[in-house]
């Protein structure tokens, strides 16, 4: 005896099936579509409405359905033939359908049910499901057929977790296809393990977890362990079944192989340590290349009998120096292609500063509004203009010992990023244009600008000096 389905909990299923399904009146009026019949044909209920639904068949055959579906209603009996309904994009695929009267005990209809099985890849199937011997071997061949053309392992239980399905993806997957198994029995019915390879504890399998716990479990990790010896890595969801009322009517875990992509993400990654471990050790060869130079260039100035050649010679050896402090930034810090801005200009004012005045002669204060990560080709520039401007007002600004200062701020806004050097010294003559003076240093600053496609601004300031340079943000 087959007990009756109650309207709640068919909707339910319906509504998740991977059929195209709609409900009808007594009279035959079709009120209801599933969420997959609106999925596939990109309809909604109002499209459908008033008999809208014709729009998805195709015309030329659509009065030899009407007459078939006239004489199942007038017969009062169920109707099955197969038909090409349209795709949201276009195109025809072929369905069987079937369509029910549903009556009550005393056999008055209470309204209809149709049912469209996409059977466009499945001929083979469709021949073998039309000799069944009976339609409930049908509806079960039906079942089996959809979700076994799945690429996605399934696997459903009963509301206690009993196993009560397997699909073939899902058998294939394991190689090994029982039903009735208990949650208790899970791991070792299907061998299954932790991703380390240790036995899997039942109460974090995903599926126990759904069963027992009511989770829903999302891209879950667990190996299986074939008959044969080979090991699949498993990606998975779980989640319970709910009827409409709350009660629990099972639950159903989707799963797939995700052995050949974990293995391309490891190699991946390996590949990336790799890449970091060599960009690591041209960082550090390149900061100790560019300190033999720096190194050689104060030899040669020291031996130079040229005072205008030794003071070209430690400027040079200065601003080769502070690549190679950049590059040894990079080195500490573990980065290999961008630096954080704010921090290494902190500690290469620090640094400056610190070396050029004595017993702290000269303070320094240093503002930064937010993180700036530069890549190499702007860091360099931005990093040899501030030692330019940051050398300037050590060597010229002060003239005496006093509350001598210099202000470096990093800003960002606007899409600009924006660098000030500030200094409370003796200012500039009136008239002075920086950029203009033909010296060597400033050459340099406007050269670099162009290559940040930069811009060089005198400030306004009481005392002292003051400049600023903008450039455009990366994106």
């Amino acid at each position: 005896m087959i007990a009756k389905m109650d309207d709640s909990l068919l909707r339910i299923f319906v509504e998740n099936v991977p059929t195209l399904c709609w409900m009808a009146d007594p009279q035959g009026n079709i009120f209801w579509f599933n969420k997959r019949w609106h999925a596939y044909c990109g309809t909604t209920d109002a499209q459908m409405a008033n008999g809208g639904w014709r729009a998805v068949h195709k015309p030329e055959i659509l009065s030899d359905i009407m007459v078939e579906w006239q004489k199942a209603f007038e017969a009062k009996s169920s109707l099955e033939l197969t038909m090409p309904l349209k795709a949201a994009d276009g195109s025809f695929r072929t369905f069987l359908t079937q369509i029910e009267p549903a009556c009550d005990n005393n056999g008055e209809i209470l309204g209809w049910v149709g049912v469209h099985t996409d059977i466009s890849a499945q001929q083979r199937t469709e021949a073998k499901l039309h000799n069944a011997n009976s339609r409930l071997e049908a509806v079960g061949s039906y079942r089996d057929a959809i979700l076994g053309q799945l690429v996605e392992g399934v696997i459903i239980t009963d509301p206690n977790g009993k196993i009560s399905f397997v699909n073939e993806a899902a058998n294939t997957l394991h190689g090994v296809s029982k039903l009735d198994v208990e949650p208790e029995e899970y791991a070792s019915t299907y061998s299954l393990f932790t991703e380390e390879g240790e036995p899997h504890p039942m109460e974090t399998l995903p599926l126990a977890r759904a069963v027992l716990n009511d989770e829903t479990v999302i891209r879950a990790r667990w190996r299986i362990r074939k008959p044969d010896g080979t090991e699949v890595l498993a990606i998975g969801n779980a989640q319970p079944v709910y009827a409409t009322n709350g009660e629990k009517i099972g639950a159903v875990l989707t799963i797939h192989d995700d052995t050949e992509r974990y293995a391309m993400e490891q190699d991946l990654a390996d590949a990336v340590k790799i890449k970091e471990a060599l960009l690591y050790e041209v960082n550090h060869r390149v900061k100790n290349s560019l300190q033999i130079v720096t190194s050689l260039l104060q030899l040669q100035a020291r031996k130079s009998e040229s005072a205008e050649l030794r003071q070209a010679l430690s400027e040079a050896r200065l601003r080769v120096d502070i690549v190679a402090n950049l590059h040894r930034h990079l080195y500490s810090e573990g980065e290999h292609t961008s630096v954080e801005l704010g921090s290494y200009l902190r500690q290469f004012a620090d640094e400056t500063i610190g070396a050029f005045s004595s017993a702290g002669s000269i303070k320094h204060n240093f503002t930064v509004e937010r993180e700036i990560s530069l890549n190499m080709d702007k860091a360099v520039p931005v990093a040899l203009i501030v030692g330019e401007l940051l050398t300037n007002a050590i060597k010229y600004a002060f003239v005496a010992d006093g509350d001598n200062r210099i202000d470096l701020n990093v800003a960002a806004g606007d899409g600009q990023i924006r660098l000030s050097v500030a200094d409370n010294g003796v200012g500039l003559k009136a008239g002075f244009d920086p950029m203009s003076s033909g010296g060597f240093g400033m050459t340099i600053v406007g050269a670099l600008l162009q290559q940040l496609s930069g811009e060089f601004r005198v400030m306004p300031r009481e005392k002292g000096a003051a400049f600023e340079i903008s450039f455009p943000e990366p994106v």
